[in-house]
């Protein structure tokens, strides 16, 4: 199949080495040199807009950090669906509004192009793992069409329902995320300053019931202080914020969810934006005065 992916950061480029590696012509764009680069040494091919590039497959990918980003490149002047032709079929993995995934869905429409919302979760190394969640919002013919191709990146991969719901359910699950990594913050602190060893007491929890996928996702970047981004803590907050638009919209008080994001919104103030989400623990830990790091074990045997 001939297909494009726009946006060939942490994690549009490994799903398009996904692609390339399934035997497709992929052909790309990108704002930085060095992942365009990569990708070309993969087999790819580059054009030199989201214009042209639309004009030019069958199938489009993209995945874009911003929601002003990816309205830029989808209906600007030089955008996908002025470049686009009728049957091209678009499946946007951003994580945007709901509001936007119609807008841009409407527009497409007009000329006969199919846009889908198809956010992922995951992370960066699902991405390149092939094993990637994907909630796809819009119309079924649509969906069978490229569902093939979205098996080359992912694992579980489900149409929600009609135009932006997919968006709805990645919304939900990155506001748990920012609750979860919020709370297992204030646990940790609050037990490393009470003594606990962090590891003691993740190996009593994940046999518990406070136990959260994010804990095993975070804690080891907390204690070998590794804050490298993976997933950044002011893309996250970008997120939190759209759904607390939504769930307002909708007349639903998200009151943790709320804290949540003002605590999230604190720290990418704080200077944490650009770091790994591990990093909201930091601004805890520093009112704390404690800091949640790996300990050498005396005694192995009280931890294994």
């Amino acid at each position: 199949m001939k297909v494009g992916y726009i946006g060939l950061g942490t994690m549009g480029l490994p799903m398009a080495r996904r692609l390339i590696e399934a035997g497709h012509e992929v052909w790309v764009v990108s704002r930085s040199r060095g992942p365009i680069e990569k990708a070309i040494s993969w087999g790819a091919k580059e054009a030199e807009s989201p214009y042209d590039l639309a004009g030019n497959v069958e199938f489009l990918f993209s995945a874009l950090p911003m929601p002003d980003t990816v309205e830029e490149v989808f209906l600007g002047e030089n955008g996908v669906i002025a470049g686009g032709k009728e049957g091209l079929i678009i499946a946007d993995h951003s994580t945007v509004s709901p509001a936007l995934n119609r807008k841009i869905y409407e527009k497409g429409k007009e000329k006969g192009i199919s846009y889908l919302d198809a956010p992922v979760s995951g992370g960066p190394m699902g991405a390149e793992a092939g094993t990637l969640t994907i909630m796809c919002g819009g119309e079924e013919e649509a969906f069978r069409k490229v569902k093939p191709l979205l098996e080359a990146m992912g694992k579980l991969i489900v149409r929600v329902g009609e135009i932006g719901s997919g968006s709805v359910v990645k919304l939900i699950n990155n506001l748990l995320v920012g609750i979860h990594t919020v709370a297992l913050s204030e646990a940790f602190v609050m037990g490393a300053k009470a003594g606990i060893d962090p590891e003691v007491m993740r190996r009593i929890i994940k046999a518990s019931t406070g136990h959260s996928y994010m804990i095993d996702r975070t804690l080891d970047l907390i204690q070998d202080r590794d804050f490298t981004q993976r997933f950044s803590i002011r893309l996250l907050h970008k997120d939190i914020k759209i759904a607390l638009r939504l769930a307002e919209e909708l007349g639903i008080p998200l009151r943790v969810g709320k804290v949540s994001g003002e605590y999230i919104g604190k720290a990418e103030e704080a200077g944490y934006g650009p770091l790994d989400m591990a990093a909201l623990i930091r601004p805890l830990e520093e009112e704390a005065g404690i800091e949640v790091r790996r300990r050498e074990k005396k005694d192995p045997s009280s931890v294994e």
